[in-house]
């Protein structure tokens, strides 16, 4: 169904539209800052803080969970990277575009435990590798940039041993070879699902863990 037709359609059903118009004064989506970051058309909470934009059930999941002890590498950068560098203890991100990273880079707000790293985007090239060049490991590798398959392939060399892999939008067909890689490779699949800041549609949030992984899973 197309935005205009499920619009059309809760116009038309006064029940449905009294509903939905309550829910900016009481209710789950003030409380989640779904409006604020409606209106802003940017990843916030109901503070205004910046948070990833992925489902709000992951991020209810991953912040219990993410400690000072952790590393994070993620593709891709802006208020996720704030959000991480919240709760874990070091935040690298790699990022293709370069007046984005600029903005970022920039900031005076950047988190002091976080670092962003500039690389043009080239399919199966130096961005989908650039966690294993660094030559380290990390506990947690974020998949919410470009190339997310390759990404998802890579990422494995680049874990502790009790690391995790998170991709975003994994319920996209486009990259269902990347969801297989993982599950191939021996990681089980938690599949966090729901709706996300500022958006109105159904998308997935997954982690990949092993047992004993850095999460508790």
């Amino acid at each position: 169904m197309s935005t205009f037709s499920s619009l059309i359609k809760v116009l038309t059903n006064p029940s449905h539209l009294r509903a939905l118009l309550s829910f900016d004064k009481k209710g789950y989506l003030d409380d989640i800052g779904w409006f604020k970051a409606f209106d802003t058309r940017s990843p916030v909470d109901q503070g205004g803080n910046p948070i990833p934009w992925v489902t709000y059930s992951f991020i209810d999941f991953i912040k219990t969970r993410l400690t000072e002890e952790h590393s994070v590498f993620e593709f891709g950068s802006g208020n996720s990277t704030y959000f991480y560098a919240k709760y874990a203890g070091k935040v690298v991100s790699v990022e293709h575009d370069k007046a984005w990273f600029d903005k970022i880079e920039k900031s005076p707000d950047k988190p002091k435990n976080s670092e962003l790293i500039f690389c043009e985007l080239v399919r199966d090239g130096d961005y989908c590798r650039m966690p294993v060049k660094l030559n380290k490991k990390f506990d947690i590798v974020i998949v919410d940039g470009r190339d997310r398959v390759n990404c998802c392939k890579q990422a494995v060399e680049a874990l502790t041993l009790n690391g995790v892999v998170v991709l975003d939008d994994s319920e996209r067909d486009v990259y269902k070879e990347g969801v297989d890689f993982l599950v191939n490779q021996g990681f089980r699949h938690l599949l966090l699902s729901g709706i996300s800041p500022g958006l109105f549609y159904r998308k997935s949030t997954s982690v990949f863990y092993k047992p004993d992984n850095c999460l508790g899973i």
